[in-house]
């Protein structure tokens, strides 16, 4: 089976490097935009007019590899409920990297049980109300889920952009020069 490579595409106009863009896809019609800031727009426009079209992919490519390195997998801790079967109660606001140790492992947990079991385990889902003439509120009643805190189970939460550091700066590779070819010589014989 032949293997799938991307194409990539720039395009832009010339007398304004900081609109240029960037594409990529299998074939032409399923090419997708790639997201680029505006200082990245404008370095792959400069480098599209100056070196040529190979080294502002280079640098879509590269600009590629950096993000996909500081995308971080997210995880956190919840409980299944009592009531309902298949769902769960947890704190989106504290997670953790999927590498993290395990005393931050350990720490995000025992934070997440503690503020669980400040309400006995209670959450609230959603509050109904009805409506008098005057359209104040009468009859609130609150719907809860209760944690189960014997169910302890792993939610992972998407992922995350995390820095860890700088990044190297993209220095296109120079073209090697040309090798020089040998000049043809004709035959210069006389014509009779």
């Amino acid at each position: 089976m032949k293997k799938k490579r991307f194409h990539y595409f720039i395009r832009g106009y010339r007398w304004a490097p900081e609109n240029f863009g960037a594409s990529k896809g299998l074939t032409k019609d399923s090419r997708k935009a790639i997201p680029l800031t505006l200082d990245e727009r404008r370095e792959v426009g400069i480098l599209s007019l100056t070196k040529g079209p190979d080294a502002a992919i280079g640098y879509v490519k590269h600009t590629e590899r950096a993000r996909e390195r500081q995308r971080r997998k997210m995880i956190t801790y919840g409980f299944l409920s009592k009531e309902v079967s298949g769902r769960f109660v947890y704190c989106p606001q504290l997670s953790f990297r999927a590498d993290a140790s395990i005393d931050e492992r350990l720490r995000v947990f025992k934070k997440i049980r503690a503020i669980l079991e400040e309400t006995d385990g209670r959450v609230v889902t959603s509050t109904e109300c009805e409506l008098d003439g005057q359209y104040r509120p009468t009859n609130v009643k609150e719907n809860t889920i209760t944690a189960d805190f014997s169910r302890p189970l792993t939610i992972p939460m998407g992922e995350k952009f995390i820095r860890d550091g700088l990044e190297t700066p993209y220095r296109p590779r120079p073209k090697a020069p040309k090798k020089a070819r040998p000049h043809k010589h004709r035959d210069m014989a006389p014509i009779r």
